[in-house]
């Protein structure tokens, strides 16, 4: 079966340790979500998955074929149109050419209700659209390109609930049809909720938990947002300045 596995890896930057022996293992069609205060080095991780960082000690072995990374930072020319960022999204990422109406089949399979909001945004400039509207925009637009993995660094960040709804509704439409999704989030309950399993990094290593249960359990804590708080407090991460 296709899979990720990350083998006891060290990872430093700028003389301070991020990662340390830290493991994790991800199977075809899966559901994985990765917590972590902010600088804990959730970025750099994707980052180290599509080596544009490199570890120092451990190995990544990525069997999948084809593997697609939307960034936290995202960034727009304001004279372009929705339609324009789709192609420039298809452009960079895909090996054929994808048009709206297969974008927009696969949309209506996993969520009918996002169709019409998305051929409403399709013809409108990027400079008038909100973060929110260009976040799921570009998630979704990401979701039409052929890829069996695909890492998602904080996509309902700025979303109002209704989208992120559709983005999670989305998100597992694309599991069920073989794609593996590796998304990261400082929500915690979604987290939980829509993951087949989750990652905390932790002590900066890559703790593994089945759901939000045993999340809470592990760190003795009655809520899902105290055992995060138990989490970050019990890494001396915050001690150090470590950028993503």
């Amino acid at each position: 079966m296709t899979s990720l596995h990350v083998k006891h890896i060290d990872f430093a930057y700028d003389k301070k340790t991020i990662l340390s022996d830290a493991n994790l293992e991800i199977s075809q069609g899966a559901i994985v979500g990765l917590l972590g205060p902010n600088g804990s080095g959730k970025t750099s991780f994707f980052d180290l998955i599509c080596k544009l960082k490199f570890v120092q000690a451990g190995r990544i072995d990525n069997d999948f074929s084809k593997t697609l990374y939307l960034s936290q930072i995202i960034t727009t020319p304001p004279a372009l149109r929705m339609h324009d960022i789709f192609r420039m999204i298809v452009a960079l990422s895909s090996d054929e050419s994808i048009s709206q109406f297969k974008a927009l089949e696969n949309l209506s399979r996993w969520c009918p209700e996002i169709v019409s909001r998305y051929k409403d945004i399709w013809n409108k400039k990027t400079s008038l659209c909100s973060y929110g509207e260009t976040r799921w925009f570009f998630t979704l637009s990401l979701l039409a390109i052929p890829a069996d993995f695909i890492i998602l660094d904080e996509p309902t960040a700025g979303v109002d609930p209704e989208f992120r709804h559709y983005i999670w509704r989305c998100l597992k439409g694309a599991a069920k049809d073989g794609t593996t999704i590796l998304v990261s989030s400082h929500q915690v309950e979604e987290i939980t909720t829509h993951c087949d399993m989750f990652y905390m990094i932790s002590q900066r290593r890559l703790n593994p938990f089945q759901n939000g249960a045993a999340f809470m359990q592990r760190y003795n804590s009655k809520t899902l947002d105290d055992a995060f708080i138990q989490a970050a407090t019990d890494s001396d991460w915050s001690r150090q300045s470590i950028r993503p």
